[in-house]
């Protein structure tokens, strides 16, 4: 098993690598195309237009399409949230703008994704007394975000308490298999959390984050186990590369100065908030009218 594990990473070595100002790009880049396709396309197509070729099959073989590709945001995502943890200067910042921009994002969240009955009406307080049960329970990948890296937090205050990483999974590990269990339980209680407030990608999307800290030294390892894993959530297979790329991180920032880290905080309400608008200003006129 070791033998094979060297040779994929050296095969692994002799690739092209990325940094992380190219893997947030694709993750950014790929999280507009999906949201797209999930806050206009799947509501047009909803609402009987079918703009793709006039038939509702090419406009859904469409639709699908670009949440296939939409598939590649979410993991590496949280692959720099694990990076994000060991790199920040300071994690109670880190823990502050994740809540301070979920909360901005929530209701632009809510508007662009989630809403199912006036989703074409520009008046936010009538779509809101429509959709009050739903928007009631679900949050948005912030929420997830943040109770995961509250979770790998956890686990990391563990380890420096105890001597470092664990590795109970490999049997290398001699101290005391308490700790073991003192290790996990974070994970568990943030997988419940999420589960239970319903945030963007539930419990599926925490365990995939404390998988990729836990074996953040082995990155073949991480991402193998990662997607194993997070494949069986839905259509999620199709995120196979983005874990592939992950694989090919290099470690370093990239070219994306810190100062602009705010944008990228920044553009996710940004950019519901104008699919939402351009749903209800640009595509009223072309809908079917009664």
């Amino acid at each position: 098993m070791d033998s094979i594990s060297k040779t994929i990473n050296n095969l692994i070595s002799r690739m092209p690598r990325v940094d992380g100002s190219t893997l947030k790009m694709v993750a950014l880049v790929t999280m507009l195309i999906d949201h797209v396709g999930a806050g206009i396309l799947l509501f047009v197509i909803r609402a009987g237009v079918y703009p793709f070729g006039g038939t509702f099959k090419a406009s859904a073989e469409v639709y699908e399409w670009i949440r296939h590709i939409g598939r590649q945001a979410f993991p590496i995502y949280c692959f720099l949230l694990t990076e994000g943890l060991i790199h920040t200067r300071s994690i109670p910042k880190y823990i502050r703008n994740l809540a301070i921009f979920g909360i901005i994002s929530e209701p632009f969240f809510d508007l662009a994704l989630k809403i199912k009955y006036e989703p074409f009406t520009r008046d936010i307080f009538t779509v809101y007394a429509a959709n009050k049960s739903i928007l009631l329970h679900c949050r948005n990948v912030y929420v997830t975000l943040l109770t995961g890296l509250l979770v790998i937090w956890t686990m990391k205050l563990v380890e420096d308490s105890f001597g470092g990483p664990l590795y109970f999974i490999d049997g290398s590990d001699e101290r005391n298999p308490f700790l073991a269990l003192l290790y996990f339980i974070p994970a568990a209680a943030g997988a419940l959390l999420a589960q239970y407030i319903n945030s963007d990608y539930r419990w599926w999307g925490v365990v995939l984050i404390a998988i990729f800290f836990v074996f953040r030294n082995n990155r073949l390892l991480a991402c193998f186990l990662g997607y194993i894993f997070f494949m069986n959530l839905g259509t999620e297979e199709w995120s196979l590369p983005a874990f592939l790329l992950i694989m090919l991180y290099n470690g370093k920032p990239g070219k994306i100065n810190r100062k602009f880290k705010y944008v990228f905080y920044a553009f996710y309400p940004v950019h519901l908030a104008l699919i939402y608008f351009s749903r209800t200003v640009l595509l009223t006129g072309i809908l079917p009218q009664g």
